[in-house]
């Protein structure tokens, strides 16, 4: 009788130790969840809260034209200056009235407005303003082709660094010092303090982000380059032509990359609430530690009652790994704030840029509205800190 009880024991005493062993165990697998203490990601996740009234930097600037969104933006001397870059009206492709080959580069200064307006070069977007003691400069893509049916001057094939000047027109498709990459639809970063200029090209659905060294790219030869375009139509009489264009530039295929990777268009039939690029691709930045990537779309048609407009944030390092997963930008699908700030009752905003400035971050959205004070493309601009 006692061996018996001796027994029980002994077995409850073995499952007990085995039970706590398995515990341990499995929590030992368990990741800790690492605390997010980094003030740049801090201020990305405030992204996915309701924004205040006080963020709204702008509230529907107007541009050179109602007509065209805004592509592109810059923000300078902490928000006292707002660079933007805008196509030119389509005006159905009417020669004669459509400015579909024009961009305008236009700075905001209080209520000053500036511009200068580039000819062939194709939509700014990613739009980079670089301030020295020589004057103003401002990195834009260039050499584009223009789209046999639609008009657009699409697929960019270069950079231009190209200085400031009120009033200034440019017709040649690019302009300054002209940058190579090899690749297509051009979106540039600049980081002038880590000396650093970023590239993002397009290929077959998939997004491919370089990161280079300025100087070292200032400093490559010039050589001779040729680009394939499709270029004029516009005026009236006037027809499309076909031609290579020669052109001196640096080449910076031939340069290596600090850093690149790329992001892999998903599958046919991602998840909108959680694929990286299921969504358009419409805006990045990056700094010596993370690259900042956004995606998004507006409502179908402009209307309030087609649902809110959509935008993600997702942010890597420089290897292309992922150190704040996918997260839902809140303004951007906001349709009551928008209406109440009296910016648009349509919910229409799509992302136009994004700059990290240190610590804090810049939205700049594209809003449209059918009619009111506001009617047409507006640019609004929302800070995060």
């Amino acid at each position: 009788m006692k061996m018996t009880t001796l027994f029980k024991g002994l077995t409850a005493f073995a499952l007990a130790m085995m039970l706590c062993c398995s515990a341990d165990a499995f929590a030992a697998k368990k990741p800790k969840k690492e605390k997010i203490t980094d003030p740049r990601l801090l201020t990305v996740m405030k992204m996915g809260k309701v924004a205040k009234e006080s963020q709204f930097v702008t509230r529907g600037t107007a541009l050179k034209t109602a007509h065209s969104s805004v592509q592109g933006f810059d923000v300078v001397n902490g928000g006292a200056e707002i660079w933007y870059s805008q196509p030119g009206q389509t005006a159905k492709l009417q020669q004669g009235l459509t400015k579909i080959h024009e961009n305008y580069v236009v700075r905001h200064v209080g209520n000053r407005r500036e511009l200068m307006t580039l000819r062939y070069f194709g939509n700014a977007h990613s739009l980079c303003v670089e301030r020295t003691n020589a004057g103003d400069y401002v990195w834009v893509a260039g050499n584009a082709t223009r789209h046999a049916k639609k008009g657009h001057y699409m697929r960019t094939r270069t950079l231009s660094r190209i200085p400031f000047e009120v009033g200034a027109e440019y017709d040649k498709g690019y302009a300054g010092e002209t940058y190579y990459m090899g690749g297509e639809y051009i979106y540039p970063a600049l980081q002038t303090e880590q000396d650093m200029i970023g590239m993002a090209t397009h290929l077959k659905g998939d997004w491919t982000f370089s990161i280079y060294s300025l100087s070292e790219a200032r400093a490559m030869p010039d050589t001779e380059l040729k680009v394939k375009v499709a270029y004029k139509g516009e005026n009236i009489g006037e027809e499309t032509e076909t031609a290579i264009r020669t052109f001196k530039g640096k080449d910076l295929s031939e340069l290596e990359p600090i850093t690149s990777f790329t992001v892999k268009k998903p599958e046919e039939g991602s998840n909108p609430a959680k694929d990286v690029l299921h969504y358009a691709f419409r805006a990045w930045d990056f700094d010596k530690d993370y690259v900042y990537f956004l995606e998004g779309a507006h409502n179908k048609s402009n209307y309030n009652a087609n649902g809110p407009s959509v935008g993600y944030i997702t942010v890597f390092d420089h290897a292309g790994r992922v150190v704040l997963p996918r997260r839902r930008i809140g303004v951007v699908g906001d349709q009551v704030i928008l209406e109440v700030l009296g910016i648009t009752p349509t919910g229409c905003a799509h992302i136009a840029g994004f700059k990290m400035k240190g610590n804090t971050a810049y939205l700049c959205l594209a809003t449209h509205a059918k009619s009111g004070e506001k009617k047409g493309w507006r640019s609004v601009v929302v800070k995060y800190e």
